[in-house]
């Protein structure tokens, strides 16, 4: 892939993963407010060459709501009860 001269590799399914799991923590983080996209860094891009990020913000997102791990109204996420409940569970044992 080629971006404004810039070569990038195409995402992984390691690096999707990762960003689930970055946007599922900011998420847990600041709940009980729920996180606007725009407080995601890669949820503003700044130019066409930050396209694939924000793509792959919106891919990840898709993915934690499917999973039933995130609620979203398009604009905002909120964890879910089930999020909220391993994120507790976790804690638990740490």
């Amino acid at each position: 892939m080629i971006c404004l001269g810039v070569v990038r590799r195409p995402p992984t399914a390691a690096d999707d993963r990762d960003l689930q799991r970055r946007v599922l923590d900011l998420a847990l983080e600041s709940h009980p407010v729920p996180l606007a996209f725009a407080a995601i860094p890669v949820a503003s891009p700044r130019g066409p060459g930050e396209l694939p990020e924000a793509l792959a913000l919106i891919r990840a997102v898709r993915d934690l709501v499917l999973a039933g791990l995130l609620a979203s109204d398009g604009l905002r996420v909120v964890p879910t009860a089930a999020a909220l409940h391993y994120r507790d569970l976790e804690r638990a044992d740490g």
